[in-house]
């Protein structure tokens, strides 16, 4: 494994992998059997926005999961003790998101490199990004 879906680089290629870059498009499609990262925080991320009703999704959030999390797609990090002082403690200057500091400190953890659309995780120099 080598590479950790952002949660909405996540989403986008479930829902929509049309909006996927050229870059990352092929990333997941030569990845072959090996899962990609992702963070804990990212489920609860989606679960929170779809509740307040700030995603929509295709289908019913939990049968979302059952899809989105099916095996050998997606390799979940849970939130330790280790990722969560480095969430708190990231290196240089990073802004206040406490998901993507998860996410992050995720990626830095296992020296992972992050599929994002996210212009602040992408500027960040502590990590590896692709998009």
């Amino acid at each position: 494994m080598t590479h950790l879906f952002d949660t909405n680089a996540w989403i986008r290629a479930i829902e929509r992998p049309e909006e996927l870059t050229t870059a990352a498009s092929s990333v997941i499609q030569t990845a072959g059997s090996a899962p990609f990262g992702l963070s804990a925080i990212s489920i609860y991320e989606i679960g929170q926005k779809a509740r307040k009703g700030k995603l929509t999704l295709s289908i019913p959030l939990e049968r979302w999961f059952t899809i989105a999390l099916r095996a050998g797609f997606v390799r979940v990090f849970p939130i330790d003790a280790e990722i969560a002082r480095e969430a708190n403690d990231l290196p240089g200057e990073f802004h206040g998101d406490p998901a993507d500091r998860f996410i992050v400190a995720t990626a830095r953890k296992h020296n992972l490199t992050i599929i994002t659309s996210d212009g602040l995780i992408r500027r960040y120099s502590g990590v590896t990004t692709l998009w």
